[in-house]
């Protein structure tokens, strides 16, 4: 593998403010706005667009060379205000990027002094929330970027000192990027085995709406600032996802006494049975019927891809706990994970995936790589030689290199169309993960790619 660890070459990850639009478009009404150069805003926009397949309006304060020198406090105002008088959103995401950083502004003492000038006062029934994040593209990733954003959203809407009343409902955080169509899976397993629920962010509809003959400015669906503020007075909150630090889910545990749990993203058998598990301990309900069968048929797909999966050398990447999750997926079937990777720095990552393929797959001699860009991943795939590649579309230049197919899931996947409807949580999505593993394989076979190595039909 490369020593050349002196520069980023192609990084594995996106920036911080990526993260944070992932988790404002999932609330009810929001717009977010960059505070920095038009670029920044103009290369969401498409990055999004091309993803998602769905228009994304993303607002700029634009700073120039002019509010690199005095300042960008005139250029946010006047953003706020274009923002609020063509949209009229009842909540505003303001996310720093490199600049505004590195001069310095003070965003939140902007936002005041916005407040104060525009005479905005306090009534959550009319008042436009303005919630600042600190995200400079510098600093950690995409995930960092959705995770401060989560946070920040709770703690304005739910601000300390607040009476608490129990709703009975329980609170669902999913963990950086999931598919509309995996959010729309998990609000459905829960409200069937839990009841009640509030799920931040909810992407299920803003970055999949339907079709509709007057395109609103703002895409309907996400989480209501109501439901927001409701979070407090839950029986649970529930974090999705393990490798990262979930603030968002501590905050409403110390502030409001909600027990939080954590669990994995319910990617695979065990990490659903999990999630399901979990659901059924807080709401005392059984698992529906249904979902039984659903498992029993994921089971059987096992059964059934079995003799195609057993003992094929995958490459995996993407973003931690995605990768993880997909990781205890391929060791239930058979398949031999030797390289894993993640862009991100990530705390716990490889120790976890070490962890579970030695209790499941003591045999797999695996290389774990984390906080490393394509130039590092790209030079450990041709040492390696892995069959198979399971990750975004960036990774389609080393398998189109190498010769070796790509399964594209995770984000950002812009040479396919249908990333928003991609399902992989659940006992559904493993069994439609599975099934395009397995195809892309036996494609694979019929066009002889010399590297696979399979058991014949």
């Amino acid at each position: 593998m490369t020593k050349r660890n002196f520069v980023t070459v192609n990084p594995c990850v996106m920036c911080q403010p990526m993260g944070s639009v992932l988790a404002f478009k999932g609330v009810e009404n929001s717009m977010v706005m960059m505070h920095g150069s038009q670029g920044c805003s103009t290369y969401m926009r498409l990055h999004l667009a091309h993803h998602f397949r769905e228009p994304v309006d993303i607002a700029s304060s634009s700073l120039s060379e002019r509010g690199a020198v005095y300042g960008g406090s005139e250029n946010l105002k006047k953003g706020l205000k274009n923002v609020i008088e063509r949209y009229n959103p009842k909540v505003i995401g303001v996310a720093t990027t490199c600049m505004a950083e590195t001069i310095g502004d003070d965003v939140p003492n902007i936002i005041q002094e916005f407040k104060e000038e525009a005479g905005i006062g306090d009534d959550l029934t009319r008042d436009i929330q303005i919630i600042p994040v600190s995200t400079p593209s510098y600093n950690e990733s995409h995930i960092s970027g959705y995770i401060k954003a989560v946070d920040a959203i709770i703690r304005h809407i739910t601000p300390a000192g607040t009476e608490k009343t129990p709703n009975g409902k329980v609170n669902i955080i999913p963990t950086e990027h999931l598919s509309p169509a995996d959010i729309r899976e998990i609000k459905q397993i829960t409200s069937d085995i839990s009841g009640p629920y509030i799920l931040l962010p909810d992407i299920s509809d803003t970055f999949d709406a339907p079709m509709q003959n007057d395109l609103p400015k703002i895409a309907n669906g996400g989480t209501s600032i109501t439901d927001i503020a409701d979070m407090k007075n839950s029986n649970a909150s529930i974090g999705m996802g393990l490798v990262n630090h979930n603030p968002a889910v501590e905050y409403l545990a110390k502030t409001y006494d909600v027990p939080g749990l954590h669990v994995p993203l319910p990617i695979g058998l065990g990490n659903t049975d999990t999630f399901f598990e979990t659901l059924s301990k807080i709401s005392g309900y059984q698992i529906p019927e249904k979902y039984i069968n659903e498992r029993g048929r994921l089971l059987d797909t096992m059964v059934d891809v079995h003799k195609y999966l057993y003992g094929v050398r995958s490459a995996v990447y993407g973003d931690p706990d995605k990768v993880t999750g997909i990781v205890s997926l391929m060791l239930e079937v058979g398949m031999y994970p030797v390289l894993v990777v993640s862009g991100s720095k990530s705390p716990n990552f490889r120790e976890g995936v070490e962890s579970l393929i030695g209790e499941i797959r003591p045999d797999c001699e695996t290389t774990v790589l984390d906080g490393v860009d394509f130039d590092t991943f790209n030079d450990a795939i041709r040492s390696i030689g892995p069959d198979l590649l399971i990750g975004d579309s960036n990774g389609k230049y080393i398998s189109k290199a190498e010769n070796i197919p790509l399964v594209r899931v995770g984000m950002p996947i812009h040479d396919r169309v249908g990333a928003q409807r991609l399902l992989m949580v659940g006992y559904r999505g493993a069994m439609e993960l599975i099934d395009r593993i397995t195809n892309t394989i036996l494609e694979a076979k019929e066009m002889e790619v010399p590297k696979m190595q399979i058991c014949p039909i």
